[in-house]
């Protein structure tokens, strides 16, 4: 009897603890799966956010290769061509710009993010896993290209989504006679001397037939902590397209250094403006100007190159090493110059200067740019500028472009353009970034 008692009981105890001890091996192999489970979720979750944060740090790194782009942001979503507007609303609402003004100068438009458009962003921001998840899904499937000839980081340039300023928007115009400050006036390519039809043989100058290739349409100044290339880029350019080989537009931009020049040449960016001047093709440009004249327009254009003669052999040089500055200053008795400074004055003052190598172009759509880089001139030209810079408020200011004749028949040289300044004060503008 007591032996099949104990029996049964023996079995029982024994079914519990295997009972138990399967239990407690569901429950370890459970927490194995789900810890698994936990670390292969937060792995994925962890390289989404990468991707979400390497696409962002990108999208919000404006890099100096994008000034350098000849071509305009655009990009293009693989998928169909399309074209990727929706990728401010894939990217989630609070990554969206929000165009505003900044309200710093009447003159300025240069659009600025808004922080309450942002600020209000942020609380609209979905805290739902669900939702979350669902748009770094969209943000992985999603990728973009360039069109050739830009890098990677101008593809998410935030410039790309501001708004352009409207070309002539800071400086007004004026007539001539009047001379307002801070304005510009058209100015007759005949007020300039240039190389005449015998000066090769007599080394006389005349003044310049009276027809440009080119006339004033507008201009801006810009102030910026660094010089500013292809500024065409960001500015609304008229659109204004005329048959023909020639850009219908001709934009000059000059890049003036406001801070002490040094000895050493490579310290040539830094704080400084943009004088940048719009001019429209004439519409007697077949009619008035000579046939060589057009086609050294043509030659600078295109970027060609010729032969020059020289000792003991012959040089090939690019053509756009022929374009001249003409400047001049209009009241020099005006600016109360000491003895020293207006010797300066009357013996440099008119005096042609070849912009190279200190210039570059950038051909557009409708538009030639030439930059003229006052940064790259020497020390001791910037060292006179220099001196010089806080009397331009003063100063009526004639600017005009030619192309060098070196040939009797590249002569008499004829006028790209010509604009006037009337007394520009750059400390009434403020800074801004581009």
């Amino acid at each position: 009897m007591g032996v099949c008692g104990s029996r049964p009981k023996v079995v029982e105890d024994l079914k519990l603890k295997k009972n138990k001890h399967r239990r407690r091996r569901r429950r370890i192999l459970r927490r194995r799966v789900s810890s698994q489970k936990i670390e292969a979720d937060a792995a994925h979750s962890h390289s989404v956010l990468q991707t979400s944060n390497r696409a962002s740090d990108v999208a919000w790194f404006d890099s100096t290769s994008a000034l350098d782009s000849e071509c305009d942001d655009e990009f293009y979503s693989v998928y169909d061509g399309e074209v990727s507007a929706s990728h401010g609303d894939e990217i989630g609402e609070d990554r969206r710009l929000t165009p505003d003004h900044c309200g710093m100068l009447q003159n300025t438009c240069l659009p600025c993010l808004s922080s309450n458009a942002v600020a209000v962003n942020e609380k609209k921001r979905p805290t739902s896993p669900d939702a979350q998840s669902s748009r770094r899904k969209s943000l992985s499937k999603l990728s973009f290209k360039l069109r050739e000839g830009s890098s990677d980081m101008a593809l998410f340039s935030p410039r790309s989504l501001r708004q352009k300023l409207l070309a002539g928007s800071t400086i007004p115009s004026c007539p001539i006679e009047k001379q307002t400050p801070g304005s510009w006036s058209p100015l007759e390519p005949s007020t300039f001397r240039v190389r005449g039809k015998n000066y090769l043989r007599d080394k006389k100058k005349e003044f310049a037939p009276n027809s440009a290739a080119f006339y004033p349409l507008g201009a801006d100044l810009f102030l910026s902590p660094r010089k500013i290339d292809h500024i065409a880029r960001f500015i609304q350019i008229p659109q204004i397209n005329i048959p023909g080989d020639v850009p219908s537009i001709l934009i000059v931009n000059l890049q003036i250094p406001l801070y002490p020049a040094s000895i050493f040449q490579s310290e040539n960016d830094g704080e400084g403006m943009n004088v940048v001047l719009y001019f429209k093709l004439s519409e007697k440009y077949s009619k008035d100007l000579p046939d060589h004249f057009r086609e050294n327009i043509s030659k600078l254009i295109n970027d060609e190159v010729e032969r020059v003669k020289g000792f003991p052999l012959d040089t090939i040089a690019p053509f756009r090493e022929r374009l001249k500055i003409l400047g001049r200053v209009v009241n020099v008795d005006n600016l109360s110059l000491g003895a020293a400074e207006k010797k300066l004055m009357n013996a440099y003052n008119e005096k042609p200067v070849l912009s190279r190598p200190q210039h570059e172009f950038y051909l557009g759509e409708n538009y030639l740019e030439i930059d003229l880089d006052v940064h790259r001139f020497s020390y001791i030209a910037r060292k006179g500028f220099e001196g010089f810079i806080d009397r331009l408020k003063l100063c009526n200011l004639d600017f005009g472009l030619t192309i060098q004749g070196n040939k009797v028949e590249d002569l008499p040289e004829h006028l790209l353009c010509a604009i006037r300044l009337n007394k520009i004060d750059h400390s009434n503008f403020n800074q801004i970034g581009f």
